[in-house]
């Protein structure tokens, strides 16, 4: 009688990092999956690991992956399939996988084949389920750390000065304590800043938790702690801020820390760059014909406010191409007797209303870029793969160009001071074509996926903000989002508002 050959299968393991009663051990999952698979005539090789179900970059499970594609496996053992992923798109991606390798998916209920449709179906549920459980775990656990902060808990690390108890409450650090009072005491009595402040620690010998010598941004970590004052505060996402006064023993006084906070706001200067972006769109609009950045102002919107000069009836515009200009620029224009740009500024709202309403529609597009990945299209890959192409062609005709400078200087052609300024630009744009190459690496389905929900979050939080209040915020948030918004204008609003087009482009669009 012929001997039944054995299959060989990748057992995989893992402990969640959610610290749930039904969470199994990794020696419990491996006893069970060893008996399974000498039962089931079965030789394995384990992948075992500790780590979330929502990361898909585990490496031991990114390891399985690889040799998985080796094409001597017959599939992969798990106690249950939340064991390899419990987001629905991940899992998807993961069937993908298992069906374009041929794998089988066994569990020690069932045995998953990724070729039939009614497996397919099934494990989705299933898959469906255990994000639930997810989901339900995870706010079971947040209101059990709400309930404890409330109580005086402290999570995380215990800040400088402080040590924790067996009941996770801050207790004084004999040596680090007086430290810190050292560190307000010179900040606040003797005038001090903080950059002689740390000469000051590092004349005494004082050193970090970690063995360091203090530096002027670990003291502004300290001068800027509320743990000192004996309070536990915590502002988590979506939840009411919890404040717990004496939730410990302070450090700290009240009105040395008052004290502190009123010199650090007095002492804090904020550079001319950074004044800038005060509003939502600034630096973001670009006129696609002169291409320079469009800049903004406040205008009176009636004659009765202006004569008032009543700020109440002032409005936000963008200005025209000519007006965003510097004075500078403005000078070097009027010398070339050159046209203006016929591009016309408008009122801010307007564009802000249109920029949203794409954004809106860009939020559906990313859905439905998410949807067909899953699904086996590979037509985003394949716009990755030109665009790699074009980048690395832009990069030899750029190499090319700079050859052609440096012969141009060697024949007499270009002075040496033309020459550098030249060659300066050129590399300055093979970087950014290099940085471009670099973001592209690695594209695959589950890194477009990853980049594409990432993507959908960020305008996500976007829309969840109240971006009047919060200009400066949303117009930060935005920059992680769009590249540039190409902005025209033909006709001017005199007479009655006239159409603009405005035109995206996103962050990493190809």
């Amino acid at each position: 009688m012929a001997q039944v050959q054995k299959k060989l299968v990748a057992i995989y393991v893992r402990k969640s990092g959610l610290k749930d009663a039904d969470s199994m051990e990794i020696g419990r999952q491996l006893e069970l999956l060893t008996d399974y698979a000498e039962k089931n005539n079965m030789e394995y090789e384990v992948f075992s690991e500790e780590g979330s179900s929502e990361d898909w970059n585990r490496p031991q499970f990114q390891r399985m992956l690889m040799e998985l594609k080796r094409n001597i496996y017959d599939g992969v053992l798990c106690t249950d399939q939340d064991r390899l992923t419990r987001d629905r798109t991940d899992f998807g991606l993961f069937v993908r996988f298992m069906k374009n390798e041929g794998l089988q998916l066994f569990t020690l209920n069932k045995t998953y084949n990724f070729m039939n449709d009614g497996d397919i179906f099934t494990s989705g549920i299933q898959s469906e389920m255990y994000n639930h459980f997810m989901r339900m775990t995870k706010r079971k656990l947040k209101r059990g750390r709400i309930q404890a902060i409330k109580k005086g808990v402290f999570f995380g690390i215990a800040p400088y000065g402080y040590d924790k108890d067996e009941a996770k409450h801050l207790i004084p650090h004999p040596v680090e304590a007086q430290v810190v009072e050292d560190i307000y005491s010179m900040y606040v009595n003797d005038g001090l800043n903080q950059a002689e402040i740390v000469e000051q620690l590092a004349m005494r010998g004082k050193l970090t938790r970690a063995g360091k010598p203090f530096t002027v941004r670990a003291t502004s970590l300290i001068l800027s702690n509320v743990a000192y004052r004996g309070i536990v505060h915590y502002e988590l996402e979506g939840e009411d801020v919890i404040h717990v006064e004496e939730a410990h023993p302070a450090l700290i006084d009240a009105d040395t820390y008052n004290k502190a906070q009123a010199i650090r706001v007095g002492k804090r200067v904020v550079p001319q760059q950074s004044q800038r972006g005060i509003y939502t769109l600034s630096r973001l609009l670009v006129c696609p014909k002169c291409g320079q950045t469009l800049s903004f102002c406040m205008k009176y919107n009636n004659r009765k406010g202006r004569a008032a000069l009543d700020k109440d009836s002032r409005e936000l515009y963008v200005l025209n191409c000519h007006a965003s200009k510097g004075q500078k620029a403005k000078a070097e224009h009027k010398a070339s007797g050159e046209a203006r740009c016929k591009n016309n500024g408008i009122r801010s709202a307007r564009v802000e209303q249109d920029i949203f309403n794409k954004l809106r529609e860009y939020l559906t597009d990313l859905d439905a870029k998410i949807e067909a990945i899953v699904a086996g299209d590979n037509t985003s890959l394949n716009a990755v793969a030109v665009k790699q192409q074009e980048l690395t062609l832009q990069y030899n005709k750029l190499e090319a160009q700079k050859k052609r400078v440096q012969d141009g200087f060697k024949a007499g052609i270009y002075e040496q001071d033309e020459a550098t300024d030249e060659i300066k630009s050129i590399k300055e744009q093979q970087i950014a074509v290099q940085q471009e190459l670099k973001n592209l690496e690695g594209a695959d389905a589950k890194s477009e996926v990853d980049r594409h929900k990432k993507a959908k979050a960020k305008v996500e939080m976007l829309f969840s903000m109240d971006v009047e209040a919060n200009p400066t915020k949303a117009n930060k948030l935005l920059h992680k989002i769009v590249d540039k918004v190409y902005y025209w204008k033909e006709q001017s609003d005199v007479g009655g508002e006239k159409d603009f087009v405005t035109v995206i482009k996103y962050k990493g669009e190809l």
